[in-house]
């Protein structure tokens, strides 16, 4: 008998567990836009930036999804987007 994988063990319930959350699955090609893995055609793990033609990772966050949480859950009410 084989041993379970890390799917079984470990993905698979999170993905069973995740609507009772309130969570909803995202498919890769959106995660990876929203995160700023596809920003005009650019697929690579750097990109340049909108703010000053820098040069940064992609996000490992929705950085949208999180600024709204933080803001609802009445955080930081004068956060400072700088950095998002």
């Amino acid at each position: 008998m084989s041993t379970p994988g890390e799917h079984k063990t470990a993905q698979a319930r999170i993905l069973a567990y995740a609507p009772e959350i309130g969570w909803s699955f995202v498919s890769r090609e959106e995660a990876e836009q929203r995160r700023g893995l596809r920003e005009r055609g650019l697929s690579s793990p750097r990109h340049r930036s909108s703010k000053g033609g820098q040069e940064r990772p992609p996000s490992l966050f929705f950085d949208d999804l999180l600024d709204a949480k933080v803001r609802e859950a009445g955080h930081f009410p004068e956060l400072n987007t700088r950095f998002l």
